[in-house]
């Protein structure tokens, strides 16, 4: 995906969690047990206000964000909406491959990565506030299948630095609303995770929609769910759900 069509996921997603959250005020947050809406709407606008200041600022080693200056609803929303404005202006204006630190690569990093990380975590917030103001909508599939790659990538880091013991054997995903290209095979093992864009058979596999294939990645909806399909050795299913990278 271009950065422009990153930027266009997160004002839309960005905009549609404001609108539950103004339906939903007192919601609790399922998918996240420790917060209600307001802790959602804060936590999503700390994130926003922090990439911002990283990308205006081009820092190159991490830097605090600001905290937000309201605890009541209104001016938690309203600080958040502030800052999605500001964060989809300094991307707009940013050169994708402007060096900017990120915690991925643990230093300076292209722009892009900012872009792509901020419409990412925004789509998946934006359903989780959804969700709890009882109307999730499905992340849009190509958005959702990106979002596949983008987590995936993440594990293949975390695996190299902390190995989980007894993560063995191989995990097959597909899309049900793409082409070929929504496929994946993971082969996995205790410190890494080797990833191929195609067709193999595997010990499990998932089959559904880009957008809950994503969910189920970041433990929001169960392999269960009635839009899953699970074939194979559904323990290795369940370790998955159990390690909660």
């Amino acid at each position: 995906m271009e950065p422009d069509q990153y930027l266009r996921h997160l004002q839309s997603d960005g905009q549609a969690l404001a609108a539950a959250a103004r339906r939903a005020p007192a919601a609790h947050v399922a998918t996240c047990p420790e917060w209600h809406m307001v802790d959602l709407v804060g936590h999503l606008g700390r994130v926003h206000h922090w990439v911002d200041h990283l990308v205006t600022t081009r820092a190159t080693a991490y830097a605090k964000g600001p905290d937000c200056p309201a605890d009541d609803f209104d001016g938690v929303l309203a600080w958040y909406e502030e800052g999605l404005g500001e964060l989809l202006a300094s991307l707009a204006a940013t050169d994708p491959a402007e060096m900017v630190w990120n915690w991925a690569d643990r230093g300076p990093g292209p722009a892009a990565f900012w872009a792509r990380r901020m419409a990412h975590e925004t789509s998946v917030h934006r359903w989780d506030g959804e969700a709890a103001a009882g109307n999730p909508q499905p992340i849009a599939p190509d958005l959702a299948a990106d979002g596949i790659d983008e987590y995936l990538g993440f594990v293949q880091r975390w695996l190299a630095r902390e190995p989980v013991t007894g993560l063995e054997g191989s995990l097959h995903l597909h899309s049900t609303d793409g082409d070929r290209s929504g496929e994946w095979s993971l082969h996995l093992r205790p410190d890494g995770l080797e990833l191929l864009r195609e067709h193999v058979k595997a010990d499990a596999a998932i089959r559904g929609p880009a957008s809950d294939l994503l969910l189920w990645l970041v433990n929001r909806v169960p392999a269960d769910s009635a839009s899953l399909q699970v074939f194979g050795k559904t323990e290795l299913v369940d370790l998955w759900s159990e390690l909660k990278f």
